[in-house]
């Protein structure tokens, strides 16, 4: 399935947008609705999703949606969305939604819920970051200037502030910490530095 871009209105957030666009109730009793919504990275949104009837039967699946923004058009916002057993190819599902969904038989719903768990089980693991802390990433993170780094010092764990070796300061995506990386003592020498026993 494509995108599909429309308009949301100013001020409507992304959980009361797709309400609107997923939920129903029909003459026989049977409904969707959406009961949770979380939003990842700006760019995801992972939705828990009930199906039932009149007769009690009830199940809850998960929602994908890809998101697209272009403020400065009346089709301001854009969602390409897909259900769980599509096998859909983001993984940052919250814990918190993840719990809601009911058991499922679909090979490749439980695939996908297997990956958001060992994402979520990845990122309990990982050190907390904490201010002086030196850490080295699993690959380097290329700038725009096409200056590539690895290793940086933590300057505020909070806002994700970090410097390197030079000093000089860079805001990371929270998304790059899903890349893993080790602590280390300190900054490594540069190459060619002689250090003396």
């Amino acid at each position: 399935m494509g995108w599909t871009y429309t308009d949301k209105p100013k001020g409507m957030s992304v959980r009361q947008f797709f309400e609107k666009q997923f939920n129903y109730t029909r003459d026989d009793g049977r409904y969707g609705k959406v009961l949770d919504c979380a939003v990842v990275n700006l760019r995801e949104a992972y939705i828990a999703y009930e199906t039932g009837d009149a007769q009690g039967n009830r199940e809850v699946r998960a929602i994908v949606c890809a998101l697209g923004y272009s403020p400065n058009s009346y089709n301001n916002f854009g969602y390409k969305d897909m259900t769980e057993t599509m096998g859909p190819y983001l993984y940052n599902c919250p814990e918190r939604i993840l719990r809601m969904l009911t058991p499922t038989d679909h090979e490749w719903a439980r695939e996908w819920r297997e990956k958001c768990w060992e994402r979520i089980r990845a990122k309990k693991a990982r050190p907390k970051l904490k201010k002086g802390m030196v850490v080295k990433f699993a690959d380097s993170i290329v700038f725009r200037s096409g200056r590539k780094e690895d290793t940086f010092r933590v300057e505020d764990p909070k806002r994700l502030v970090f410097s390197d070796r030079w000093g000089r300061r860079y805001k990371l995506r929270r998304d790059i910490l899903d890349w893993g990386f080790q602590v280390l003592e300190g900054f490594p020498p540069e190459r060619g530095t002689v250090v003396s026993a």
